[in-house]
């Protein structure tokens, strides 16, 4: 048989969405490659990610960071609930472990950078996510004549699902080497315990969720942020004269902070999906604003006095 039928042969023979023809057979392609479907032939990934592809990356960075960090604010409140407002050295002592965590995530996340394709460099080579179906190509093997299965599972979105981790590897290492060289104390210990439990949940999570996740974090962000907004301001809140008392509190004002850079984080993603204007940026601290604008509304002492008058 000529080069020229085998190859016709190979085309009309290499069914299924990510079988690919590799070195003269059909299978799934290598590791860093992702069938054309034009040529059917399985080619190198060699793309730029997409700008809402390097937020998702930065999107698993930052679940990470706000986890660490809120387990930190959590830990200074109950270190210091004995006292109304946390002088210099208390603050200081708290905002030092933020600064060794985002530290440790930051050394974690140029490191798995560094050793991606191509190596040694802060970009990345991948293959463009199409659909959310490139994220379960395990899913996807045809079977011939109802018989014979071809296994074409692969890594099709490259590196976006093996990147994460990487990440969430180096995450760990990083905070065992470091936090081991300080004395133990809750700020340690108890952190340390936390992410032995959460950095493989995270992991559990993307790597069955990855997909949803992918097509869903931005309105995560959003939803997540309003919800803690609520939650937080609930609890401390009641009435504007206690407005002054907890703006004056490192843990009420820290928690803000993230829940805003939360809520930005998701809006920006939204509007690099849709291409609109980043002037939407300039809604982040609508949920706060909202609250206090509305809360005379809702304080039960009112809403009660109304109905018995």
């Amino acid at each position: 048989m000529s080069s020229s039928s085998m190859s016709v042969d190979l085309l009309l023979e290499c069914p299924g969405r990510y079988c690919g023809i590799y070195k003269g057979i059909c299978a799934g392609c290598p590791r860093g490659h992702r069938v054309n479907i034009t040529s059917n032939v399985c080619e190198p990934c060699s793309k730029n990610p997409r700008t809402y592809e390097w937020l998702y990356l930065g999107f698993m960075v930052l679940v990470v960071i706000y986890f660490n960090i809120e387990l930190l604010i959590r830990l200074h409140s109950k270190t210091y609930a004995h006292t109304t407002i946390c002088n210099r050295v208390q603050i200081k002592g708290t905002l030092k472990w933020i600064v060794i965590t985002l530290g440790e995530v930051i050394v974690a996340a140029i490191i798995t950078l560094l050793l991606a394709d191509p190596k040694g460099q802060m970009r990345l080579h991948a293959c463009n996510v199409e659909s959310i179906l490139d994220w379960y190509s395990i899913f996807q093997n045809p079977t011939i004549k109802f018989t014979e299965t071809i296994y074409c599972n692969s890594e099709v979105v490259y590196p976006l699902f093996s990147i994460i981790f990487t990440f969430l590897g180096f995450c760990l290492i990083c905070m065992l080497l470091l936090r081991s060289w300080f004395k133990p104390t809750p700020f340690t210990t108890e952190s340390v315990y936390a992410s032995l439990y959460f950095l493989p949940a995270i992991t559990i999570i993307h790597s069955t969720l990855c997909g949803l996740i992918y097509y869903s974090y931005p309105y995560l962000c959003i939803t997540g942020s309003l919800i803690f907004t609520a939650i937080l301001m609930a609890k401390n809140i009641e009435n504007y004269s206690d407005i002054p008392t907890n703006i004056r509190k490192f843990s009420f004002i820290s928690q803000v902070v993230m829940h805003w850079i939360l809520h930005g984080y998701g809006i920006l993603a939204v509007a690099t999906y849709y291409n609109l204007s980043r002037w939407y940026l300039i809604l982040t601290p609508l949920p706060t604003v909202f609250y206090f604008l509305t809360m005379p509304f809702s304080i039960p002492v009112s809403v009660s006095y109304v109905y018995d008058h």
